[in-house]
C-alpha cells in the first residue's frame, strides 16, 4: 500500500506537466496513516541469543575437527562479540583480519550506517574461555588453511567434501548466502534443545547488544562497538535483564 502511493507519487512528481501533486493533499496522507494503522500487525522480533546458549553450542561443537563445525563456531562468536550484522560477518576477507595475543582487529569495510564507505574497526578481546572468539578464529584459520593474512578471499565461505581424503575444503567462490549460515545457525540452536524458529543471524547481535548493556559497558563504547548512528537504532537491539527492569521502581524512594 504504501509502495503504491510512493511510486504514484513519485510520477507525478517526474511530470513536468503536473503543476500540483495530488499526493501531496493532506487528506490523503491521513487516509494513508489511518490504513496503515487499521493494516499494521505487531512486530515479532527474533530472541536473543544469550551467552548460556552461546556456551552450550561451543559445548556442542567446540571440539569437533570438522571444518563445517569449526567455520559454525568461529562464525557465531565473532557476530555476538562483534556485535556484527550478517552481510558485516560475510563481507569479511582474509586481509581485513589482524591477529594479536590478546585480540583481533576486524576492518569492515562497509555496512548498513556506513553511508560514505569510510569502514569501521572492530576490536574483539581474547577472553581464554571455551567460548574465546579469537581462539575460535584463530582455530578455524588454520583448519582452512587461511594463513596468508594478504588474501582477499572472503574468509566464511562454502565448503565441498573430499571424497578421497575424507575432508572438506573451501571453495574459491563468493560468501556463504544468508539461508545458508541461518540453516547452520538454527541446526546449532536445535541440537542444543532449543526452538530454531524463534532465533534469526540478527539473534547474535542483539543477544552480544544485549549482555553488554546488563553488564553495563559504557554507551559510548557500546554505540561505537555496534556501528550504531543514532540512540534508538541502538536501544531496540537491547533485551534488559529482569534484574535491571525491576530496578527502575526499586530506586523510586518508596
Amino acid at each position: 500500500m504504501e509502495t503504491a502511493f510512493y511510486s504514484i507519487k513519485w510520477r507525478y512528481d517526474c511530470d513536468p506537466k503536473v503543476g500540483l501533486n495530488p499526493c501531496d493533499s493532506k487528506f490523503l496522507r491521513n487516509v494513508l496513516l489511518g490504513l496503515k494503522k487499521l493494516l499494521a500487525k505487531p512486530i515479532v522480533k527474533k530472541e536473543p541469543v544469550t551467552p548460556e546458549i552461546m556456551k552450550a553450542i561451543m559445548c556442542r561443537y567446540g571440539n569437533s575437527d570438522s571444518l563445517i563445525d569449526i567455520r559454525l563456531c568461529s562464525m557465531i562468536l565473532l557476530s555476538y562479540a562483534g556485535f556484527l550484522r550478517y552481510q558485516e560477518l560475510v563481507d569479511i576477507r582474509r586481509c581485513d583480519v589482524f591477529l594479536y595475543v590478546s585480540h583481533v582487529n576486524i576492518f569492515i569495510c562497509k555496512s548498513k550506517t556506513d553511508i560514505f564507505r569510510q569502514g569501521a574497526w572492530v576490536l574483539i578481546a581474547a577472553t581464554n574461555t571455551s567460548t574465546c572468539p579469537v581462539a575460535a578464529l584463530k582455530r578455524y584459520l588454520a583448519a582452512a588453511k587461511l594463513y596468508d593474512d594478504t588474501d582477499e578471499d572472503f574468509l566464511f565461505r562454502r565448503a565441498n567434501f573430499i571424497k578421497t581424503s575424507n575432508i572438506h575444503k573451501l571453495r574459491k567462490a563468493q560468501p556463504l548466502s544468508y539461508s545458508r549460515c541461518l540453516e547452520l545457525f538454527r541446526e546449532a540452536l536445535y541440537a542444543v534443545g532449543l526452538e530454531p524458529k524463534k532465533f534469526g543471524m540478527h539473534s547474535l547481535r542483539s543477544g552480544g547488544a544485549s549482555a553488554a548493556a546488563n553488564f553495563g559497558v559504557q554507551d559510548r563504547l557500546f554505540k561505537k562497538h555496534g556501528r550504531w548512528r543514532s540512540e534508538n537504532a541502538k536501544d531496540g537491539y537491547i533485551n534488559d535483564s529482569f534484574k535491571d527492569r525491576l530496578s527502575v521502581s526499586l530506586n523510586l524512594g518508596i
